[in-house]
């Protein structure tokens, strides 16, 4: 189905994520933070005009969802101690007003304003559970409109009925939208949790998270009621929202991250639409090339499968020629595997495959883990053709890279190599890369080097 949704995503909303309250505790969720900070800029360089955001800490009804056509929402965390946090953002009524429409006759839907706040004596401002969110959302630049929404708990089915109904108001009205679940997972992890402790508790968290992983709904709603009422948890019906919004999306997840050091389970997700024939960029990288080895590597690691080539190939992508694939842990090699001649149609295709090859099958290291992606680098090296050498002084250590060759053996070095600096140093590690004996003098031939950080 055509959609103008950009991205969808889980972030949890524990006052202690933000620094001002966290201060030195933010180390004990680095995970988390990283990867909400990560997302909210992938969600933001999508360039939404909307967010919608879904938070359980708003007005809950026992019959129905809300949402707040208010034009301008304000709001602070004044009930966390720290009443000089606010917030201001502006709704975006059009939109708003076009959910409304659509949940008519469909789901309950209370329409939540200043009006209803001064008929029954309740502020309408922006809660907790959004005002997290869309803290990092701001803090990667995202300045738009929002439209806010609370859940109902005593039917998560309709909550994915009203996120399709969501994804369907924004493209009648032709809307940019990106959407945001927030909630945190069980309450109950650990014996010191302020909520008790249940051994069901990490049950129930590991359930949403593989539901996530896997985007399978049917997970959720094979869960026993006892084992969510144990558990604690105030995320799942916005999780039910996320799902409804999801099958619209032809999606890839660059972010992943679970947690739950204070004995509340924080999951995040982020789902990026494939369908906007774009890569999901990386909040430290640019290059297109790199963030391809990056959205490789992390798909592989969730799907144990190849990602698909994107629809549309840049120019970048397209034509042939061999790459490697580089990756750090710091200024530690943690993997590099690669190609000097093309092995597959486009470069997209040799970095697809090469960087799964540098995180999984370099036998000199452990395969990468997921959970230590985000804390890696990535570096992809694009060759030029090989050229025969017929002299040493045709070499260039920092300019050009060395294939030596004798009988089926091979040994491959690139150029500018911390510890490499004479023709000498790069010939011989190249033949003892290839186990070819010191006294053979083998063909050689250079190479040039493209490299993208």
């Amino acid at each position: 189905m055509a959609t103008l949704c950009t991205g969808v995503a889980l972030f949890p909303h524990p006052p202690i994520m933000l620094p001002e309250i966290g201060g030195s505790e933010l180390n004990k969720i680095k995970k988390t933070v990283t990867a909400v900070t990560t997302a909210s800029r992938m969600l933001t360089d999508q360039k939404p005009e909307t967010i919608v955001i879904i938070s359980p800490h708003n007005y809950v009804f026992p019959d129905g969802a809300a949402i707040f056509p208010e034009p301008k929402l304000y709001g602070n965390l004044g009930n966390c101690g720290y009443p000089e946090l606010t917030m201001q953002v502006n709704t975006d009524m059009e939109l708003a007003g076009e959910i409304m429409a659509q949940a008519a006759n469909i789901v309950p839907l209370h329409a939540l304003d200043q009006a209803w706040g001064i008929k029954y004596g309740h502020p309408v401002q922006i809660d907790q559970g959004s005002f997290i969110p869309l803290y990092y959302l701001r803090q990667a630049g995202f300045t738009g409109a929002i439209v806010m929404m609370a859940p109902r708990f005593d039917d998560y089915n309709s909550m994915t009925v009203l996120g399709d109904i969501t994804i369907r108001a924004a493209l009648k009205i032709n809307r940019r939208i990106a959407v945001i679940a927030s909630g945190d997972l069980s309450h109950r992890l650990l014996p010191n949790s302020p909520n008790g402790y249940t051994p069901t508790g990490e049950v129930f968290d590991k359930t949403v998270m593989t539901a996530l992983k896997k985007q399978d709904l049917h997970l959720l709603q094979t869960m026993p009621a006892s084992l969510i009422e144990d558990a604690g948890m105030c995320g799942l019906p916005s999780i039910y929202f996320l799902f409804g919004v999801l099958r619209h999306l032809r999606p890839v997840m660059p972010v992943y991250s679970y947690e739950g050091p204070f004995g509340v389970g924080y999951g995040v997700a982020l789902y990026l639409n494939e369908g906007e024939k774009r890569l999901a960029e990386n909040s430290v990288t640019t290059d297109i090339r790199v963030r391809l080895a990056r959205q490789s590597i992390s798909y592989y690691l969730h799907h144990h499968t190849y990602m698909p080539l994107p629809d549309s190939l840049p120019a970048e992508l397209a034509g042939q020629a061999g790459a490697f694939v580089s990756i750090h842990q710091g200024t530690n090699l943690r993997g590099c595997i690669g190609t000097f001649l093309p092995m597959h149609l486009t470069i997209a295709g040799e970095i697809i495959h090469n960087a799964v090859s540098a995180a999984t099958r370099d036998p000199r290291f452990q395969p990468v883990r997921l959970g230590e992606l985000d804390d890696l680098s990535i570096s992809v090296d694009i060759l030029g053709a090989p050229e025969s050498v017929t002299s040493a002084d045709q070499l260039d250590p920092e300019k050009y890279g060395v294939i030596v060759m004798s009988h089926a053996r091979t040994g491959l070095l690139l150029p500018a190599l911390d510890g490499v600096d004479t023709v000498q140093q790069q010939l011989d590690i190249a033949k003892e890369k290839a186990g070819i004996p010191p006294q053979v003098r083998p063909d050689i031939y250079r190479f040039t080097v493209t490299r993208y950080l």
